[in-house]
Parts: C-alpha cells; sequence; structure tokens
C-alpha cells in the first residue's frame, strides 16, 4: 500500500490512533483490514508481551502467525515466539502423555521455522528424540550439538534394544514360574527404559509375591482350602492373621502356637487363652512335644487333629468340628518338602527365602494359562493352578 493511499484509509488511521493510545488489539485488527500485515503483526506481538497469562500470550502469537501469511520474514518471527511459549508452557506443565508429546513437537516444528535450531533441538532432546534434534542442530549448522545428539540417539538405541531384551525376558520368566526372576528383569527394563505402563506390572507384581512362609490354595470346586507354612511359629487363634483362623466362639484372638525346631520338631504351648488348651484332654501346661497324631482342643468348642509324618516330618492340622470343619493346615521347615496328596492335592510345596515354590513330580500342571511340564513354580497371590482339570486359588 502507497503512503497517500495509507493516509486515505480510515482503518489505517484508526490502527495509528489505537496504537498511539496502548490499545494494541483494536491496531492490529485495523492494521489488517487497511492491508498494512507486518503492523498487524508487530501488533499481535505487542499484545503477546503485554499479557497476563500463557494462554492469552500464545492466543496473541497465533494470530500474529495468521496474518504473517506468507510472508518469510513475517512467519520466522511470528513462529519463533510462539514456539518458544508453547514450549515454555507444555515444560511447566510436565512432558508425560502423547498429548504432552504432541505439544511439545508443535513447539519445536515451529522455532525450526522461525530459525531457532538450538531450541528446536533441546525441545525434541526434551522426548528423546535425538534423531530429530540432531537434523535440527545440522539445518542450524550446530556440528558438536548435532554430533552429541547423534551419540545419545546411538546409546538410546543400544539401551532400547536392551530394554526390548529384558521385558521379553520378563515375560518368559512369569510364564515358566520364576516371579522373583521376572521382578529382576523388569527392574531392569525399567533402568533402561522407564515406562508408566512396566512400571504399573512391577508394582502389580510387588504386591503379589509370597515372602511371609505362608500361602493358601483354595480348590474352586468347593470345600476347605490348605493352608501351607514355614514360619517358626504357627498360631491358633480368632484373629484373622493367625496361621490358623478360627471362628469357635470359646477360642481366644492368639489362643494357642505351635513351635518348629530342631528335637522336639513341633511343641504346642498355651498362648495365655480365655479357656485354655488340651492335648488328649489333658491341659497344656509350658511346651509340650506332638508325636505322631492326636487331638488339640481350644477351649470347648474347637478340636483340632494334629499328625506328624513323613522325613523329614510335616505336621497337619485339621479341624474336627465347627464352622471350620474340615480346613487344613500343614507346616514343616524352609527348604523341606511339604506334600499335599493327602489333602486332596496331587502337588507339593518347598518354601525358599519365604516364597512358596508348587511342583508335581513328573506330572504336568497349569500355570494360569501356561503349562508348567516339569520342575516348580514360584506362586503369587491371584494365580490360578489347574490339576487335573480342577481349578485352584492361591490365596496370601
Amino acid at each position: 500500500m502507497s503512503f497517500l493511499r495509507r493516509w486515505l484509509s480510515s482503518d489505517y488511521r484508526a490502527a495509528r490512533t489505537a496504537e498511539a493510545a496502548g490499545n494494541p488489539e483494536a491496531a492490529a485488527q485495523h492494521y489488517a483490514l487497511a492491508g498494512d500485515f507486518e503492523a498487524a503483526v508487530r501488533m499481535h506481538l505487542a499484545r503477546a508481551a503485554r499479557a497476563g497469562d500463557r494462554a492469552a500470550e500464545i492466543a496473541a502469537l497465533r494470530d500474529a502467525l495468521h496474518w504473517a501469511g506468507e510472508d518469510p520474514a513475517l512467519r520466522a518471527r511470528a513462529s519463533g515466539a510462539l514456539g518458544r511459549a508453547l514450549l515454555a508452557r507444555a515444560l511447566a506443565e510436565g512432558v508425560a502423555t502423547a498429548r504432552d508429546h504432541e505439544k511439545v513437537r508443535e513447539a519445536a516444528a515451529l522455532l525450526l521455522a522461525g530459525g531457532a535450531h538450538r531450541d528446536a533441538g533441546k525441545a525434541l532432546e526434551q522426548l528423546g528424540d535425538f534423531q530429530g534434534a540432531a537434523q535440527a542442530y545440522s539445518a542450524g549448522g550446530l556440528v558438536e550439538l548435532t554430533e552429541a545428539a547423534l551419540a545419545a540417539d546411538e546409546q538410546k538405541h543400544r539401551s532400547d534394544h536392551a530394554a526390548r531384551d529384558a521385558f521379553a525376558d520378563y515375560e518368559l520368566h512369569l510364564r515358566l514360574g520364576r516371579r522373583d526372576d521376572a521382578r529382576a528383569a523388569l527392574e531392569r527394563c525399567l533402568e533402561l527404559a522407564p515406562s508408566r505402563d512396566r512400571r504399573r506390572l512391577l508394582d502389580d507384581l510387588l504386591a503379589r509375591l509370597i515372602t511371609s512362609g505362608k500361602v493358601e490354595l483354595r480348590p474352586r470346586a468347593g470345600g476347605p482350602g490348605v493352608v501351607a507354612s514355614c514360619g517358626p511359629v504357627v498360631a491358633l487363634g480368632r484373629d484373622a492373621l493367625c496361621d490358623l483362623p478360627l471362628r469357635a466362639g470359646g477360642v481366644s484372638r492368639r489362643h494357642a502356637e505351635i513351635d518348629i525346631g530342631d528335637a522336639p520338631r513341633f511343641t504346642a504351648r498355651d498362648a495365655g487363652s480365655r479357656n485354655g488348651t488340651l492335648l488328649g484332654g489333658l491341659p497344656i501346661a509350658g511346651a509340650v512335644p506332638l508325636v505322631d497324631r492326636g487331638t488339640l482342643e481350644l477351649g470347648e468348642d474347637c478340636r483340632i487333629e494334629f499328625v506328624v509324618a513323613g522325613e523329614p516330618p510335616v505336621l497337619a492340622l485339621t479341624v474336627l468340628n465347627g464352622l471350620d470343619r474340615g480346613r487344613t493346615l500343614v507346616a514343616a521347615r524352609p527348604g523341606e518338602r511339604i506334600d499335599l496328596a493327602a489333602h486332596g492335592l496331587p502337588c507339593d510345596l518347598i518354601f525358599v527365602e519365604g516364597r512358596p515354590w508348587l511342583g508335581r513330580g513328573d506330572g504336568a500342571f497349569r500355570l494360569g494359562d501356561d503349562v508348567v511340564a516339569q520342575g516348580r513354580a514360584q506362586l503369587l497371590a491371584g494365580d490360578v493352578i489347574t490339576i487335573d482339570g480342577a481349578e485352584i486359588d492361591v490365596v496370601a
């Protein structure tokens, strides 16, 4: 537009008046109507500089980019300013989700269009896109930064490859029942390539690991489950935290205890109960060894049969009456085999560092959807074991 036509334009005069009055938004509108897009862009940039918050700044800069049209100089100026504002907002809000990554990529593209190659490269590095960062640095002639980004990209490639291998190891160990190995592989994977989804997998695995030296196998078809324990003490009582919780009215919260030692292997004692503990009809005073088989009475309402058998000896406790009739607990020392065949489960257990490992001699069983043809599987809370078509829940 010629100088004369500008002054003859009412919009141009209105724009000059608004600019002089300190109203860049109105000035930008009138400059645009007058066809002076360079001045319109300048006014929108002034709006951005005066904006009270980041959202208003970005809105003004988007207007500036719109009115820059195809003018290379104007577009570069507006693009660079908008890219810096978008990047600042993205970094302040955090870069975690896929949507966050899209925002940073938009900012990087605008910075490149504005000739801010260094800033664009740094933005892409925030995403771990070292290849893209290297291209941005190279376009700006930043040789040292280009080489550093390429080296980082090569290192990331190696780490990603190692992380994929570690995750494959995790999945394999999980299927085969080697859960501690699966945990170690997943931790290694996260060290190499942090991931929220894989962190959730690890948290779930850690929550399900059984390290207490106690587990219950509960048939889905019904009937009482079998509790297996390798702790130094087996607690009997009404408290849900006891190894063998009992619902009889005359049973104290922690009624009796059975110590597992060397010689004698199993000794029973009353734990200060209200109604006392009897062995073979006689009250227990102090620690009394449990040998062969017999009956423990917890008060008047609960009778428990005990059997000590095998080599090394294993203790089996079976509730004979009341609401818990048929409920069974078997106990041995850590590392000793606990045969569960006598209790309706054709398998056995061994506790290693408090972790239950289930085996079946030379027979196969299913761990979830996977077949364990030989060896043992480390059990997790929530596992489903299938033996000869019968499904068994694993309860911690």
